[in-house]
């Protein structure tokens, strides 16, 4: 045994201990710290628990615990380690939900365990309606979600839009919509309407109901008429006192020929006779007639002629020159012109008056006789006489220029031979040979090469 005891002072050790986070504290410690016994303390990744383990360096192992995350209903359940069950999604029931209605049906539409509200109920609503006694056949909307707007206007584009929200209420009934059939106001046609509609309405088309002249129908949309006669397939419905009145004119078509209107309201049958005069001109296109209307539309060809004669004598022309004998008459004037012609023989010393289509039908000729020959023949003796001069007149004169035209030149043949003997003149050619030769050379090859490239 030691003869003394060994000193120790009260210092307490400083350094930390292996696992870096607690000091040693032990007194007067020579250097050699003991592990650290304290237990680690740390919270876990799954942030639900505690490290039990002793104090050590690093990171802590993960939590050994498990959680189960259940269905709903708790009859699906799956085990997960502790901490991933908030990112774990809650197995998928097979379970059908077992909650109450909240809507008016006894029964659910059938659908799986979930989490939250179940899902709108889209069974027939199947209640009955007050005013018709019909079944309402939509949607059920006990529980309809409505948005509510206007709560809360922004003070300016700076203020952030507000989340919209929603109430759930129910929605009554909409209009019933079986489909009744109805005639319309005139009778046009019978539609289904709905049975919140049901009740008179016009069908939007024209009336169309023979109006009292017969000759129109009413303009009127569809309207309610009150009967007067059995309206039938076979016979046109006639117009009763809520009908349109006709105001319009006769349309009816005219005569041919009558260009006036009648003078009548629109009415039933026949438009009277016209007898407003009208203005024609007669055949010859010079006097005007005046004619009642109806007697133009209602004659035949003959009468028209007989109407639009003026009773004077035609004005034109025949191809022979003379004016037509005939009255005011249509087309083209008759050519049995009787005028009395005055007609010569060729040598015109006959004369005779004849009529002019026998004339001009080349029926009736004159010739010359006897005298008219003698008369010619001697005629014709004189002109060759006097031809027969003036022939020899003219050759005598022609003589007579030639020979002053042939004096004339020996005069000046004589004066030329006298000039020839004083002075012989040399010619053109003589004079300028040696300059005219190179020049023609050149001219000969320009043209020579023009006619090569030319």
């Amino acid at each position: 045994m030691p003869c003394h005891k060994i000193y120790l002072c009260e210092t307490k050790c400083v350094k930390m201990r292996d696992c870096q986070k607690h000091q040693c504290r032990r007194k007067c410690c020579p250097g050699n710290c003991t592990p650290c016994d304290q237990n680690c303390g740390r919270t876990l990744g799954c942030r639900n628990h505690k490290c039990p383990s002793v104090c050590h360096r690093g990171s802590c192992y993960p939590c050994p615990e498990t959680v189960d995350v259940k269905c709903n209903c708790g009859n699906t359940k799956v085990t997960v380690p502790c901490g991933r069950e908030r990112t774990t999604r809650p197995p998928k029931c097979k379970e059908q939900c077992s909650r109450p209605p909240t809507c008016h049906h006894t029964s659910q539409e059938k659908h799986r365990c979930h989490f939250g509200p179940c899902p709108p109920c889209h069974q027939p609503c199947q209640k009955v309606l007050g005013k018709c006694g019909h079944l309402c056949p939509a949607p059920c909307h006990d529980q309809a979600l409505i948005k509510q707007t206007g709560r809360h206007q922004p003070s300016g584009p700076w203020e952030q839009p507000s989340e919209p929200t929603f109430i759930q209420t129910a929605l009554p009934c909409p209009p019933c919509q079986v489909p009744i059939p109805m005639e319309c106001l005139g009778k046009h046609e019978v539609s289904p309407l709905p049975c919140h509609a049901v009740g008179p309405y016009s069908c939007k088309r024209v009336c169309g109901r023979t109006l009292d002249c017969q000759n129109h129908t009413c303009m009127k949309e569809c309207h309610k008429v009150t009967e007067t006669a059995a309206c039938t397939g076979k016979t046109k419905c006639q117009a009763g006192p809520e009908c349109l009145q006709c105001e319009e004119g006769c349309s009816k078509s005219r005569p041919v020929g009558c260009p006036h209107p009648c003078v009548l309201p629109c009415h039933p049958g026949e438009c009277p006779p016209c007898v407003q005069m009208l203005r024609i001109k007669c055949h010859c296109k010079i006097t005007p007639l005046f004619v009642e209307c109806r007697k133009i539309t209602t004659a035949d060809v003959n009468e028209k002629n007989l109407l639009s004669c003026c009773k004077n004598q035609c004005p034109k022309e025949l191809p022979c020159g003379h004016r037509c004998k005939e009255m005011c008459h249509p087309g083209e004037c008759p050519f049995n012109c009787n005028q009395k012609v005055k007609l010569r023989c060729p040598c015109k010393r006959i004369k005779k008056e004849l009529q002019c289509n026998k004339v001009r039908e080349n029926q009736i000729s004159i010739e010359c006789d006897e005298t008219c020959k003698e008369m010619q023949r001697k005629a014709s003796e004189i002109k060759e006489a006097e031809a027969k001069a003036a022939l020899e007149e003219e050759k005598r004169k022609q003589q007579a220029e030639l020979e002053a035209f042939e004096n004339r030149l020996k005069g000046r043949r004589k004066k030329n031979r006298k000039r020839d003997e004083v002075a012989v003149e040399l010619t053109l050619w003589q004079k300028y040979k040696y300059r005219l030769l190179p020049a023609c050379a050149v001219v000969v090859c320009v043209f020579a090469w023009y006619i090569a490239w030319g």
